[in-house]
C-alpha cells in the first residue's frame, strides 16, 4: 500500500515512486509544493512533497489503495544515537563524493594526456605551449628532439592527481531526502482519518468522488473561484472542461454573483458547473451555466 505521510493536519507524498503510481494508476493529482534540488532558486516548477486535497485522501483510503500514517519519532527531538547515525551516514557521504570527483577527474586527466605530455616536452624545451604557437610546425630538428625526451605517464598522471584539491565538507553536495531513511515499525503509527464530518465537507467528498468514478482527473479549482477542476485526461495534456462549485440545492444565488461566475467561466473557455445533493442526498446532480451572447439594446 502507498504510505500517506500525515503531518499538521496536512496530508503528503514524499516518495517519487508513489506520486507516479497515483498519476498514473489512480488520476490522483495533487499539487507540487517543493523546490528542485538542483534549481531551488527558481519559482517555475515545482518538486516533492505532493500535498494531497482531503478528498484524495478520504478516496485512497476508502478504496484500499493506500494508508495514513505519521512518524512519531518527529514528534520528539532526535535522540543521540540518531544524531550518531546522521553523522555516520553524512561522512560515507562526504568519502563517496570525494572518491567520486577523483574518479572523474582521472578520466579526464587520461583523456587528455597525450596534449599533457606534449606541453611538458615542449616547457622542457622551452618552447612556447600557447595554442596559437603549438599549431605551428616546429623546425625538424627541434622535432626530433621534442620525441626523443621521455615522460613516463605513471608519475605524470600522479603529478597532476595530487594538484587537485582536497574536497571541504562546506563545498560538498547535500542529500535531500524524500523518505525518512532509518524509519523502524515502532516509529509509524496508523492515523484516524476524520474527513468528511460535516454537511459541506460529505457534498465535496461526494462530487469528487462521482467525478473520479466517471473517469475524470479532478484538481483544486480555487484559482477559478470553484471547488474542482475537472479534465477529460492528465491535466499535463489537457486544460480542464469543467469548474465546479458544490451548493446546497436550497441556496440562493444572487444573480451578479451567477453572471460573474459564468462570464469568468466564459472567460477562460470552460462550463460553469454546479454540483447539489439529489433528495435522497445518495447521488450527485449537476447544473451547467454558459454565457450566452451579449444583447444589444436599440434606443425606442
Amino acid at each position: 500500500m502507498i504510505d500517506l505521510i500525515y503531518s499538521r493536519n496536512n496530508v503528503f507524498i514524499w516518495n517519487a515512486e508513489d506520486w507516479l503510481k497515483l498519476r498514473k494508476n489512480h488520476r490522483i493529482i495533487g499539487e507540487l509544493i517543493g523546490c528542485l534540488p538542483k534549481k531551488p532558486r527558481q519559482e517555475v516548477f515545482s518538486g516533492l512533497p505532493l500535498l494531497l486535497q482531503s478528498e484524495e485522501v478520504s478516496l485512497l483510503l476508502e478504496k484500499n489503495i493506500a494508508r495514513l500514517i505519521q512518524y512519531t519519532c518527529f514528534q520528539n527531538p532526535p535522540s543521540d544515537s540518531l544524531k550518531q547515525a546522521f553523522e555516520e551516514y553524512r561522512n560515507k557521504l562526504f568519502i563517496e563524493q570525494e572518491k567520486c570527483l577523483r574518479d572523474e577527474r582521472k578520466k579526464q586527466v587520461v583523456g587528455m594526456m597525450d596534449k599533457i605530455i606534449e606541453g611538458k616536452k615542449r616547457k622542457i624545451l622551452g618552447i612556447d605551449t600557447r595554442k596559437k604557437k603549438a599549431k605551428k610546425p616546429l623546425d625538424p630538428k627541434v622535432q626530433e628532439t621534442l620525441n626523443n625526451i621521455e615522460i613516463n605517464k605513471q608519475d605524470l598522471l600522479a603529478e597532476e592527481m595530487a594538484r587537485l584539491p582536497k574536497l571541504d565538507k562546506s563545498e560538498a553536495l547535500i542529500q535531500t531526502h524524500t523518505v525518512y531513511p532509518w524509519a523502524n515499525k515502532d516509529d509509524i503509527e496508523i492515523v484516524e482519518w476524520k474527513y468528511p464530518s460535516n454537511y459541506k465537507q460529505r457534498l465535496r467528498y461526494k462530487t469528487y468522488k462521482d467525478l473520479w468514478e466517471k473517469g475524470y482527473y479532478v484538481t483544486n479549482g480555487e484559482k477559478f473561484g470553484g471547488d474542482f477542476l475537472v479534465y477529460p485526461g492528465d491535466p499535463i495534456m489537457f486544460h480542464s472542461q469543467f469548474i465546479i462549485l458544490c451548493k446546497d440545492k436550497n441556496d440562493e444565488i444572487p444573480i451578479t454573483e451567477l453572471s460573474a461566475q459564468c462570464r469568468t467561466a466564459c472567460h477562460v473557455r470552460k462550463t460553469q458547473v454546479y454540483a447539489f445533493f439529489s433528495e435522497d442526498q445518495n447521488d450527485i446532480r449537476y447544473q451547467s451555466f454558459q454565457w450566452a451572447e451579449n444583447i444589444t439594446f436599440e434606443n425606442i
